[in-house]
């Protein structure tokens, strides 16, 4: 069925035989070449550590503006804080609208390459709160293992492509990653929605997959294929759902998609429902020229490489809302 959702469970994956990863295997490139998106159960993220990711976020977004002001991001691709209506990500496929509904805090890595100009572009400095020094430490705590479960999932991608398992890995030793924390307001708290308004538009990730740890919500995500149309994924508490982004889109040939998706506006049926996501953005090292895999492992639609950096750039800044 096209609505199928499958699960990989990394623990499984790992003890399994040769026919136990063909099966799951099979199940998992069905899914992404139908919508994108598959649940993922032990990935051995704590889940305490879970639950304080997303109390250090609400203290955060409870701050006075005039303080979270003090840690605003300064161009496109950055760190810090997002206000409410800073992105229209549905612009990216140009179908600008109405800015998205939410705040955000991002967090990326540090790395350096020992050249200040390529290292100020591709890792902006993080920008922690003075006025809440838990959120560092439980960030640098969190992300360490998103880094790890990303790499662990590109590992099974590559086998399940019958690829060497670091062929993905091997070219995301310094890689770029965004970690947001998004805040979804209440109704009650944004006042109304516009027309078409929703807490994040209609779009694809721009990266090579998503780690998502969702909060169910009646205000929540959908998920889109052209069978289907939009329709909500299972939920099941302590998953993660892995979405492929576009530059997997493109490395794949067309084989996989990216995972069109969008995030619900407040609803009335739901007026003080207030939401906090937590969405790891991987992608991989800047410099990467991403070469489609030729037929039979690529869908053969004959896409153009790209340059990874040069890619998230363009496109995150069309992200960007004008007011």
């Amino acid at each position: 069925m096209s609505r199928d959702v499958p699960v990989l469970d990394l623990t499984a994956w790992h003890a399994a035989d040769a026919a136990g990863r063909a099966g799951t295997g099979a199940a998992l490139d069905a899914a992404l070449r139908e919508t994108g998106a598959f649940l993922l159960r032990g990935h051995g993220i704590p889940p305490e550590l879970t639950d304080r990711m997303r109390t250090q976020g609400r203290a955060f977004f409870a701050l006075p503006a005039t303080v979270k002001q003090q840690y605003a991001v300064s161009r496109p691709y950055d760190n810090g804080w997002r206000g409410l209506g800073a992105l229209d990500v549905g612009a990216v496929d140009g179908a600008a609208g109405t800015p998205d509904l939410h705040e955000a805090y991002h967090v990326g890595p540090s790395h350096s390459t020992g050249d200040p100009a390529y290292d100020a572009r591709y890792y902006p400095r993080n920008k922690w709160p003075e006025e809440q020094s838990g959120l560092r430490e439980t960030a640098l705590e969190y992300t360490g293992h998103m880094t790890r479960v990303a790499h662990s999932v590109l590992g099974v991608l590559a086998s399940v492509l019958g690829l060497p398992e670091e062929h993905f890995t091997s070219r995301s030793q310094r890689a770029t990653w965004t970690q947001n924390i998004n805040w979804y307001p209440s109704l009650r708290t944004v006042g109304g929605v516009a027309e078409g308004q929703m807490r994040v538009g209609p779009h694809t990730d721009f990266g090579t997959l998503s780690l998502l740890d969702r909060q169910q919500g009646v205000g929540g995500l959908e998920v889109w294929n052209e069978a289907d149309g939009w329709f909500r994924p299972p939920y099941e508490q302590n998953t993660l759902v892995v979405n492929l982004g576009d530059l997997m889109n493109l490395w794949t040939d067309g084989r996989w998609r990216s995972l069109r998706h969008r995030v619900l506006a407040p609803s009335d049926a739901a007026p003080d429902e207030e939401l906090v996501s937590l969405v790891y953005f991987f992608e991989t090292d800047p410099d990467t020229e991403v070469v489609p895999l030729s037929a039979p492992t690529g869908g053969g639609e004959g896409m153009s490489p790209v340059i990874a950096g040069e890619s998230i750039l363009e496109k995150v800044g069309a992200s960007l809302t004008l007011g």
